[in-house]
């Protein structure tokens, strides 16, 4: 078992997985191969079956399922090239929930209550260029372009590169934090020096802001990201410019915040919009 989790370790990272992908996935497996006691050789579709039955009688959430279903997946097609004859296995249908969002209000108020000037860039910067926590944690001060007001992301999720838009109000609170704590190679240090914050300092950051604020909604840093998606559409962003922003590969995942958006729009016909009042006045 030892030699084939070694060789699908090394399909993980020749396909060019992110490393937390690789670990979970790695992990996956891991537990799936010591759960059925048999030689790699001789797994089949009943042992895939059954493990992932084990797993969702324990109550999982539908992503993790179907990270576990991908992992193993890979494993037979990859590193060891049987052929992947469960496609009539369901993978199991993800539950659709609406993120939550705050009001601008509530932004406004987090951000008026971090606790220091690192906070208040940190979070400033999550909320203003739609970042995920990974993303922030990651920024380096040469990826905040003031001179195009864009933001470099690099290595996102999907280990992508993108560009996201940059607040004027935000590169003011950044010069500000700049000065005081003259960052260098990480935007935002950890306690140890020359290692980034962590991404549970970054979440206990907004926790802090948001309780100073009085808000009782449950919010993280995913929560501002999803404030600043439905709030630059509320603003009159286009949905293209905000999955760019985002750095979603399908728009139909942006579409979300497109739907929560037009729940608040009270909706006119375009001829009560632009035509006079007794403009049509035959009687």
């Amino acid at each position: 078992m030892h030699d084939v989790l070694q060789s699908y370790r090394q399909d993980l990272a020749l396909k060019g997985y992110s490393p937390k992908t690789q670990k979970t996935y790695y992990d996956c497996v891991a537990k799936f191969l010591a759960s059925t006691g048999k030689p790699a050789s001789e797994l089949e579709k009943s042992d895939v079956k059954s493990h992932l039955y084990s797993i969702i009688k324990r109550g999982r959430s539908s992503s993790t399922m179907n990270q576990l279903y991908s992992s193993i997946k890979y494993l037979f097609v990859q590193t060891l090239d049987k052929p992947w004859e469960m496609n009539n296995i369901p993978r199991v249908q993800k539950t659709k929930t609406l993120p939550v969002v705050l009001s601008v209000e509530e932004v406004l108020a987090i951000l008026s209550n971090a606790a220091n000037t690192k906070h208040a860039a940190m979070l400033m910067l999550a909320y203003s260029s739609g970042l995920r926590v990974g993303e922030v944690v990651l920024m380096r001060p040469e990826h905040i372009i003031a001179r195009t007001m864009r933001v470099r992301i690099e290595q996102g999720k999907g280990n992508k590169d993108r560009y996201s838009i940059l607040s004027g109000t935000c590169l003011k609170q950044l010069r500000s934090y700049f000065r005081k704590y003259r960052p260098a190679e990480w935007m935002f240090e950890g306690y140890t020096r020359g290692k980034p914050i962590s991404i549970r300092a970054c979440q206990h950051a907004v926790e802090l802001a948001a309780k100073k604020a009085g808000i009782r909604k449950k919010c993280g840093m995913h929560t501002l990201r999803h404030s600043f998606a439905t709030h630059f559409l509320e603003a009159g962003g286009g949905i293209f410019q905000l999955q760019k922003f985002l750095g979603h590969k399908h728009i139909k995942t942006t579409l979300v915040y497109a739907h929560m958006q037009e729940e608040k729009v009270i909706a006119r016909s375009p001829l009560d919009v632009y035509a006079k009042p007794d403009q049509f006045d035959h009687r």
